[in-house]
């Protein structure tokens, strides 16, 4: 969504979770309460029975259950924070998540006092929480996963909770709540404040601690994906600068190569030209044989400058075009095992004969290879409909597994021991045709390849 130049970026699935989460928390206090974790019976217990370890654990009951039931609704908020990102003339807005924590908590804070009517007091450890959140967007770890961020946030949630039964950190706004108090009282009566103090504060650093190193080994992990990512852009752009100058080259060498070969068929046909012109030459069957001679080199040079000019095209039948691959491959292992069907002779197609005529050599050398004996057979018929011509290409080879159909439309594929680039030529070739080129195949049974181009009128 954009308002002007403030673009809003959402993720549904994680906002959706994150919205839950709060609800969970929300609803969670009609469920676990002081009384469910039996803090209280553990706390008159210490009472009479002079118990400091009873103390220790009703603090304890007491911390399980704050962080329990803080737990959905501080995630909720890091999710949905997670899941809003602004951006102002497509530059990150800072500090979006954090805002978001320090509207969310108070507000679910106000709704449980509403709903059950119980004071929830948002003291300091609520805003630890909410700075681990702002913190952790500083560290912008974005290419961690959600789920190991969220580590951070629970653990800190628990050991912050131990800062609420230390009784020196009341004047801090530490344990304000009505149970805190009450154990910090009991504690107070039976000269268990330091034993409290101890136990809070070891379990504070355990978890803290923890804490820590787990943000420590996130962003360790953030810092090896983004220089993975960096390094695999990198060596990307190195691929395709050295297939440009690879490229570059061929492109080079090919128009000398053309050059080189058109300067000897020019020549030959200025002089054939030259003998047809000689008083000599009047015998009609010698014009006849330089008329074709001449013709042979108009037809040389027009192939050499469609291998390099690949958008260079000739309007030409089926028939025409099918009768120059099959010649060009009559001298081939497979030439006796091709079943030859044209349905659409007279239709006229403008293509790059040398290119396309390549291409359809390539799929015929792949269906050859796919025979698992010598009693293979290729199909190639052609039908035109509506407009369009239908090149069908079907083998009885091995043909292809359903689990690598996805893979065979991938750059560079091969299911042989080759580059894999001949399917890649293919698929220019076709383009460069504004054609389609559709594979289908079963493993067992063969391989059918459909090209459809566009009929001349």
């Amino acid at each position: 969504m954009k308002i002007n130049e403030l673009s809003i970026v959402s993720d549904k699935n994680k906002l959706i979770i994150g919205i839950i989460l709060i609800l969970i928390g929300l609803v969670a206090p009609k469920f676990l309460n002081v009384h469910n974790v039996n803090t209280y019976d553990l706390l008159f217990n210490s009472i009479e029975k002079n118990d400091t370890g009873l103390l220790v654990l009703s603090a304890l009951s007491l911390v399980f259950l704050n962080s329990i039931r803080g737990l959905p609704h501080y995630l909720g908020t890091f999710i949905v924070a997670e899941s809003i990102r602004l951006e102002y003339e497509g530059k990150k807005i800072p500090y979006v998540k954090g805002f978001l924590s320090i509207i969310i908590i108070p507000l679910v804070y106000s709704s449980i006092n509403i709903i059950h009517n119980i004071k929830y007091d948002l003291s300091i450890p609520a805003f630890i929480v909410i700075f681990a959140i702002m913190l952790l967007e500083y560290m912008d770890i974005t290419e961690v996963s959600i789920p190991k961020k969220a580590i951070i946030i629970i653990l800190l949630l628990f050991g912050v909770q131990w800062l609420d039964i230390i009784p020196g950190l009341s004047n801090l706004r530490f344990g304000r709540g009505e149970t805190s108090q009450d154990i910090k009282t009991v504690a107070s009566l039976l000269n268990g404040e330091g034993i409290l103090t101890i136990f809070g504060s070891l379990f504070f650093i355990i978890f803290v601690s923890g804490a820590v190193l787990v943000a420590k080994l996130i962003n360790d992990e953030n810092k090896i994906i983004v220089a993975t990512e960096k390094n695999k852009k990198i060596e990307k752009e190195l691929h395709e600068y050295r297939m440009s100058l690879l490229q570059t080259r061929y492109y080079t060498e090919m128009r000398n190569l053309v050059h080189d070969l058109k300067t000897p068929l020019t020549s030959s046909t200025a002089l054939i030209s030259v003998i047809k012109m000689m008083e000599e030459c009047s015998n009609p069957t010698i014009q006849d044989y330089l008329e074709r001679v001449e013709k042979s080199l108009d037809n040389q040079s027009e192939m050499i400058s469609e291998i390099l000019y690949k958008d260079k095209k000739t309007t030409l039948t089926s028939e025409e075009l099918f009768n120059y691959v099959l010649s060009s491959v009559s001298h081939l292992p497979y030439a006796s095992k091709i079943i030859y069907n044209n349905y659409a002779k007279d239709s006229l197609l403008n293509v790059n004969k040398v290119n396309f005529t390549r291409a359809i050599i390539n799929i015929l050398d792949n269906s050859f290879n796919a025979f698992s004996n010598e009693n293979g057979h290729i199909w190639v018929n052609l039908y035109s409909s509506k407009d369009k011509v239908y090149i069908e290409i079907s083998d009885d080879g091995v043909g292809i597994k359903e689990e690598l159909m996805n893979e065979i439309q991938k750059h560079e594929f091969s299911g042989r021991e080759s580059t894999g680039l001949g399917l890649t030529y293919i698929k220019d070739v076709i383009d460069n045709h504004n054609g389609e080129m559709y594979i289908t195949s079963k493993y067992g049974v063969g391989t059918t390849t459909k090209i459809v181009l566009s009929e001349v009128k």
